[in-house]
């Protein structure tokens, strides 16, 4: 008889993801954003969250080794049923915003 491998849940693997904590006003939602380092939109979505002093946690792709964004492409498609892209904020564990338009990033975080 066959049995699947046992795996830890994706979930309990992102606690092994080294995200830096960013302080702020707390919103509603946890927001965490996947980033590039080099990504332009990235820059201006880190700035946005900043201005408006919402805390967050972020974590720059890029700088991670293979098997740790592996993890994070399966969380984001098994949670959110979309491919990544970059910037990508988690609202929560439902809802995200993906690319960086300022009126979506407003209207989402601002005008509750």
């Amino acid at each position: 008889m066959w049995r699947r491998k046992q795996t830890a849940p994706i979930e309990s693997k992102l606690k092994d993801i080294p995200f830096i904590k960013v302080a702020g006003e707390p919103s509603d939602k946890p927001l965490t954003l996947f980033a590039l380092s080099t990504c332009g939109f990235c820059r201006r979505a880190i700035a946005f969250l900043q201005d408006h002093n919402i805390a967050y946690q972020y974590v720059y792709m890029d700088q991670l080794p293979r098997e740790q964004q592996d993890i994070i492409r399966s969380y984001v498609k098994k949670s959110y049923r979309v491919s990544l892209s970059f910037p990508f904020l988690c609202l929560g564990e439902a809802d995200y915003l993906s690319g960086f338009i300022k009126v979506a990033w407003e209207k989402e975080l601002i005008n509750e």
